[in-house]
């Protein structure tokens, strides 16, 4: 689940909507002048889900990913807007200023002088090579090498430059190094894994860990010592309550102040809550279905695409998601620079799906089922149960299918064996889940026929419909390896293209995010980039 962007700092035209509890319309981007932002205090953050680590190379959980932008610095981060920012680098590494070679095989950084890890040991360049080789040893149990592994080298002529040289351009080379480790406290370890620093780590953050109770809360510190200044905060506590109706409660009664991840169905609740304003922001996931392409079933071109025509996306968003979503087309948000507006928009059209089934052999019984040579049109939906609107979605497109003779059923497994197995074995007939978009289209390992995960591969790779099609294969290698930007572009242009045409899965929706704020606090600006919510923690603050 990730991506990002090359020689260009993209804008991502976010249409943030903020509603206060009493309906008053304010813009999420003005925030309050420094001298009303009081010094000190406490913030209290309610979530639903708990770290099961806080080393964010060894876990692809979002509660991880959140909390490890308070302990750790990367290279480069991205703001609200999908902007390239510089992080522990002094600047982004691009052509026009020399920090990318012609060819685009070698990047250097020049990293920021006097940032210190929590322990006040300097920083430097050797800890940006220690944490690629931790990346690359296999024994260690990291998310994903992917990127990591174009590397021959990294070179450090000096404690504040790195080198970096690729084997082949690899485009997004941006997204790589968004954590660092610290070399003097974990080099030489017997078993990263297991060790202790997973569970009490130091980095280069805003917020020192304090202290994890389980199942209740986790505490951090400011870092007096902060590269950018010290954070306006004190403490940030990271309160887990894995019910959304108990953090309803907690946010009317002032014990937490800020929520994320709201479920649609809630939003009125919350927005009902005196002094809190409710921040609806376009986000890069996205709702789709997958077809397993093994199946005799789903082989025929035109069977995928009756399916997309019978299905009317607008009103999924509209009941399921109360419009806190919007329509998905293609693998990216209209947002990207990638995205292909020439992109035909596939409406529900039951007439011409019936057609499309009828030209496949495929015609509607007694009981208005569509049935070929004894076998009725019917297939398994499995997705992930626990989730209110998506189990909503899942009996929606349940009845829009039926309109057109196709009898789906839906079966409900829980999340780890959902992900671990159903995906990972394709042990399904259709899949529903989804996806988290990046900066960068790169998307090598969803539709590349070699990431088609099985015992070949070792398992490797996300392209669970098991789609195979060399010109996609081609794309997706001259999109990843191309250099000029518009180029490159025309390339991710043309995958849309094909993904539409051939359906290997159908788009179904982009999330919004809804955040819950109360009034007094400045500074909170949801990030739908996979820098998250956390990346400007440093600059929250209570009003006075």
């Amino acid at each position: 689940m990730q991506k990002k962007a090359v020689l260009l700092l993209i804008c991502l035209v976010l249409t943030a909507a903020i509603v206060t509890g009493c309906s008053k319309k304010s813009d999420p981007s003005q925030t309050q002048p420094a001298k009303q932002l009081q010094r000190g205090g406490q913030l209290t953050y309610g979530t639903l889900q708990e770290p099961n680590t806080l080393n964010p190379l060894l876990s692809d959980l979002m509660a991880t990913a959140e909390v490890g932008r308070l302990v750790f610095s990367g290279l480069i981060t991205s703001d609200d807007k999908g902007q390239w920012m510089p992080d522990l680098a002094a600047e982004v590494p691009t052509l026009q200023n020399g920090g990318v070679s012609a060819d685009g095989l070698t990047v250097t950084y020049k990293l920021r002088s006097g940032v210190t890890w929590h322990d006040g040991i300097p920083f430097s360049a050797e800890d940006v090579r220690f944490t690629w080789n931790v990346i690359m040893n296999g024994q260690n149990k990291v998310v994903s090498q992917e990127g990591y592994n174009f590397i021959t080298a990294i070179e450090i002529p000096d404690s504040q430059t790195v080198i970096v040289r690729f084997k082949e351009y690899y485009a997004p080379y941006l997204t790589l190094f968004s954590t660092i480790l610290p070399k003097h406290k974990l080099e030489g370890t017997p078993d990263l894994n297991k060790d202790s620093f997973n569970r009490m780590p130091i980095g280069t953050g805003p917020f020192k860990f304090k202290e994890w109770r389980i199942a209740e809360s986790i505490t951090f510190e400011a870092n007096g010592a902060y590269f950018q200044g010290r954070p306006a905060l004190d403490t940030i506590l990271y309160k887990i309550i894995p019910d959304t109706n108990i953090l309803l409660t907690q946010l009317k009664s002032g014990d937490i102040d800020l929520v994320t991840n709201i479920v649609p169905a809630q939003l009125e609740q919350f927005k009902a809550i005196a002094n809190v304003k409710t921040m609806i922001t376009p986000s890069m996931v996205w709702e789709h279905l997958d077809f397993n392409l093994d199946n005799t079933l789903f082989q025929d071109v035109r069977v995928r695409q009756a399916i997309q025509l019978g299905i009317d996306r607008q009103a999924l968003v509209a009941a399921s998601l109360r419009n806190v979503a919007s329509v998905a087309l293609t693998d990216q948000p209209p947002f990207s620079w990638a995205y292909n507006g020439n992109v035909k928009s596939i409406g529900r059209d039951v007439n011409a799906a019936k057609e499309l089934l009828s030209q496949a052999g495929w015609l509607p019984g007694i009981d208005g089922i569509c049935a070929k040579d004894g076998r009725k049109l019917t297939f398994t939906l499995v997705t992930t149960n626990g989730n209110k609107m998506r189990e909503a979605v899942a009996q929606q497109l349940a009845q829009q299918l039926k309109d057109i003779g196709i009898l789906l059923q839906v079966q409900y497994v829980d999340v780890p064996g959902f992900f671990a197995d159903v995906l990972k074995n394709r042990r399904f007939e259709a899949a529903m889940y989804a996806w988290v978009a990046g900066i960068d289209p790169e998307n090598s390992r969803l539709w590349h026929s070699k990431y088609i995960p099985g015992r070949a591969n070792g398992f490797d790779g996300q392209n669970y419909s098991g789609w195979r099609n060399p010109e996609m294969d081609k794309l997706t290698e001259q999109g990843r390896m191309t250099v000029d930007m518009e180029q490159r572009k025309q390339i991710y242009y043309r995958m849309q293209e094909v993904i539409v045409q051939e359906v290997p899965v159908i788009p179904l929706y982009y999330r919004a995010t809804i955040d819950v704020v109360k009034n007094n606090i400045a500074n909170y600006r949801p990030n739908p980039t996979p820098a998250g919510n956390f990346w400007n923690a440093w600059q929250w603050g209570f009003i006075k």
